[in-house]
């Protein structure tokens, strides 16, 4: 059974992005390349995480806490295409003491192509050991939830 920590009960936050698929994101066929959803998958993260006000340089700087990816799965549904605007919406799923999943959605409109899930783990800076999600991360996370209800 799967256990949260601070968000417990509460409304999960997620961000979100536009993208328009550009010629670099592609194939030969003209259809988004698989690996490039977990590289949009990063920067809707990072938007989630600007958003809260952290980004991972002061994660590590105000906390001693960085945050590194675990597990990647990538369930695609449907090809994005050249040109196309994607809608990149991250949110975190759920949060352990050291470990969090991240999930972000690649949406054509309110067409579903792509769901990334990264499962991010909290580790000590100097010491490279497992250490427990800040508080106050936590609890910006939880304001900028509540704040996109």
């Amino acid at each position: 059974m799967e256990t949260d920590t601070a968000l417990a009960g509460q409304q999960r936050p997620d961000a979100g992005i536009t993208h328009r698929v550009c010629y670099a994101d592609t194939d030969a066929g003209g259809y988004v390349y698989h690996a490039r959803y977990i590289e949009f998958a990063e920067h809707a993260r990072n938007q989630l995480m600007y958003a809260a006000g952290y980004s991972f340089a002061s994660l590590a700087s105000a906390h001693g806490v960085m945050l590194v990816v675990h597990r990647v799965e990538a369930q695609h549904h449907l090809p994005a295409r050249l040109e196309d605007s994607l809608s990149l919406r991250a949110r975190i799923a759920w949060c352990r003491p050291s470990k969090s999943r991240w999930v972000t959605e690649a949406r054509r409109g309110d067409v579903l192509l792509a769901t990334i899930t990264i499962d991010m783990v909290a580790l000590n800076v100097r010491t490279r050991e497992l250490a427990r999600h800040p508080e106050p991360f936590l609890a910006a996370l939880l304001d900028v939830g509540q704040a996109q209800a």
